[in-house]
């Protein structure tokens, strides 16, 4: 990660986790400690860590998407009020993760960032800048709502949406920021489509019983 002012020398996202991941050394990462190295891109990055471990397909764990929801929540809310800068309840700012799972998230999500990367550059719209740069805010707290329903496969696609969000606001591309709302959209569809099944499958096996 480049200093501030040094934007034309400035880590690739991937690369500024690879780095947190490699010379963290402290046996649990915070995202207090990540606040601390984050500078002024504290939002994007901070919602990218937030939706990573969602985004990693593993076993369903009842409520394992919750916490992470509330801090994008959190984060969301502040991007609304028109902040430019995070600032968390230090309950969450104490939220953390053993350093060598952090360093397995990086590994298994770090192809997926440079591959989004390609494509990424600064790009002003509508969104990278006052009322739009609210409206993201909004629309990420809808997401979080989402994110944390416990509906199985249904986390993945809503954290890759907020994924393609986060990078958008760590490049200022304002195109990533609209992709990245279209596809919580559809994320969010999709969900409604698995709970419709669901409740339609438990319906059917009730008359079966």
């Amino acid at each position: 990660m480049s200093e501030p002012g040094s934007e034309g020398t400035r880590r690739s996202t991937a690369a500024t986790l690879r780095r947190l991941a490699e010379d963290h050394r402290a046996p649990r990462i915070s995202i207090a400690d990540l606040l601390s190295a984050l500078s002024d891109h504290g939002f994007g990055l901070l919602l990218l860590l937030l939706a990573l471990p969602n985004a990693v397909p593993g076993p369903l764990i009842p409520g394992f998407s919750v916490p992470f929801a509330v801090g994008i929540a959190v984060l969301g809310l502040q991007l609304a009020l028109g902040m430019h800068t995070p600032r968390l309840p230090r309950r969450l700012q104490r939220l953390s993760m053993d350093v060598a799972r952090f360093g397995r998230v990086v590994d298994r999500t770090e192809p997926l960032l440079l591959r989004l990367e390609r494509w990424l550059r600064p790009r002003p719209s509508g969104f990278t800048d006052g009322p739009g740069e609210r409206l993201v805010g909004v629309a990420l707290m809808a997401l979080s709502v989402v994110l944390a329903l416990p509906v199985p496969f249904g986390n993945t696609p809503v954290a890759l949406s907020i994924i393609v969000i986060a990078l958008g606001q760590l490049e200022g591309d304002g195109v990533a920021l609209l992709a990245g709302i279209v596809a919580g959209l559809a994320a969010t569809l999709w969900n409604g489509v698995l709970i419709a099944a669901g409740a339609e499958l438990l319906h059917v096996a009730e008359h079966l019983i």
